[in-house]
Parts: C-alpha cells; sequence; structure tokens
C-alpha cells in the first residue's frame, strides 16, 4: 500500500467511526472564564477554552477506542488533552523575553481575556451561544502543521438539536459544559504562568516557531476548524489584541491564517 493510499484509508476510517451511531452532538467551545488568552510553551499564544466538552471528549474517545482496532495511531500529545485554538508563535529568530516583557504580555492577554469574558456577560445571548459552535468535526492530512496548507479534508456533521427544536435550548447547554476533570486539566494548565520565575524558561524554550507551523510537513489530524462559527465580539477583540500585541511587540509573532485557526482532538500520525 502506497503511503497515500494509507492516508486515505486512515482518514476514512476515522471517518466512519466518528459517523457510527449513536450521533455525535453539536457543542460549543467555550472561552475560559477567568483566562482565555494565554502563552503557552514556546511562547506560543493561544485561545484557552474551559475543558472539552462532552460531544467532543465523546469523538476523542471512539478514536482511542479504536486503536489497536481498526487504527494504529501513536499515543495521544499532551498537547491535545486540553482544548486550545493557536493563534500566532513566536517568529524566527526573536530574541529571548527579559520577566519584564514577559509580564507585561501576559498583562495584555490578561486585559483582552477580560473584555472577552466581560462581553459574555453582557450579551443577551446565552452564554452557550456565546461561544463557538462545533457542527462538524475535521479529518485532515495537511502540508503545514498550520493547516494553512491541506492536501485532503473529510468533514463529519454533528447532530445538532438546535436546528430541530427551540426547545433543546437546554439539552445544548448540557452538551457544551465540560466535566469538572475537563476544567481542572485547563485550570492546571494556565495556572503554571502564575509563577513568572519557574514559566519564563518554558515561554522562551525554542521550537515551535511560526517557521515550523508554515515549513512543509505531512501529516494526519482531527480538529474542529472554528473561523466560520466565531462570534462576531470574538473575532473583533482576537483583531484587537493582535493589534496590540504588535504595537508593543513589534515582529515578534506571526499570525495563523483565521481560515486555518482549528482546535485539534487529536493527531492521526502512525
Amino acid at each position: 500500500m502506497t503511503a497515500q493510499e494509507n492516508s486515505l484509508t486512515t482518514l476514512e476510517a476515522v471517518s466512519d467511526i466518528l459517523s457510527q451511531a449513536p450521533p455525535i452532538a453539536a457543542c460549543h467551545l467555550r472561552p475560559h472564564p477567568a483566562c482565555c488568552l494565554f502563552i503557552s510553551w514556546n511562547g506560543c499564544i493561544v485561545l484557552v477554552y474551559d475543558g472539552f466538552p462532552p460531544p467532543l471528549v465523546q469523538a476523542k474517545m471512539r478514536i482511542t477506542n479504536n486503536n489497536n482496532v481498526m487504527l494504529r495511531l501513536k499515543e495521544e500529545n499532551f498537547g491535545s488533552k486540553w482544548p486550545k485554538t493557536t493563534l500566532g508563535a513566536v517568529n524566527d529568530g526573536a530574541d529571548e523575553l527579559s520577566i519584564e516583557q514577559f509580564t507585561r504580555l501576559r498583562d495584555i492577554c490578561n486585559q483582552y481575556s477580560k473584555q472577552i469574558i466581560d462581553l459574555q456577560v453582557s450579551s443577551n445571548n446565552t452564554s452557550t451561544n456565546n461561544g463557538i459552535k462545533v457542527t462538524a468535526l475535521s479529518i485532515v492530512e495537511y502540508q503545514q502543521r498550520g493547516l494553512e496548507r491541506l492536501s485532503k479534508r473529510i468533514d463529519v456533521p454533528l447532530d445538532d438539536p438546535t436546528t430541530n427544536s427551540c426547545n433543546d435550548v437546554d439539552e445544548d447547554s448540557n452538551n457544551s459544559t465540560p466535566s469538572e476533570e475537563e476544567q481542572s486539566r485547563v485550570n492546571r494548565v494556565i495556572s503554571e504562568w502564575s509563577d513568572v520565575q519557574a514559566y519564563l524558561p518554558k515561554v522562551n524554550a525554542p521550537g515551535s516557531r511560526i517557521g515550523s507551523y508554515r515549513q512543509d510537513f505531512r501529516g494526519r489530524t482531527c480538529v474542529a476548524f472554528i473561523d466560520s462559527t466565531m462570534p462576531t465580539y470574538l473575532r473583533d477583540v482576537l483583531s484587537e489584541f493582535r493589534h496590540a500585541v504588535e504595537e508593543e511587540f513589534p515582529g515578534r509573532y506571526g499570525w495563523l491564517d483565521e481560515a486555518s485557526l482549528h482546535c485539534t482532538l487529536r493527531s492521526l500520525d502512525e
């Protein structure tokens, strides 16, 4: 079997697994209620969610439970065990951040996180509708790690109860509320940057520069693309946030194309 045939077989197998009954429900990814803009390891700037909602946990478990049966995948990376969207990465050749610079960048993240949270609270919509709706999962083979170039993509529609009846709002809310375990996992990650001295070396660690997201590299993954369902208020705040970072740290970050923005469920590499 050629590599191309094997790739298509893996993508089709995952598509079949995710399409099995009972159907996986549509849901919302909700920005973290305290810290949704975060500087992760290697200095990447990410949009953090409050945990994987139950339908996405179900999708991840289906893939895991079929590993060594229909699939032969590598063990899941820790990076996909907490839900986030990478917005930008440090440009190649950029200097390390000082403690003062990191603190300033963290302050900008907190400032715009608060804007997002305040807009969620003040909106007339429900908190669920203020999230990013996930109506499909995408199984892709990519040519760049940032998913700005794809060679194959299979979309698996999710079951959306809210399209059938206005009485299913509560069900949608339940589908979008992460478990305590999911929320705790995210909270442990974002708590790390409270200790600036201990966390800064992880931020300045080499690797995951924007060049690595855009270099030619083939792989497979299962994701939820977010651009088409991102609420207007969130899109606007993220645009202002990028501008604020550029003003304070000109030329430090490369920002991924909005059409490529996604939340990874897990890698499908073998």
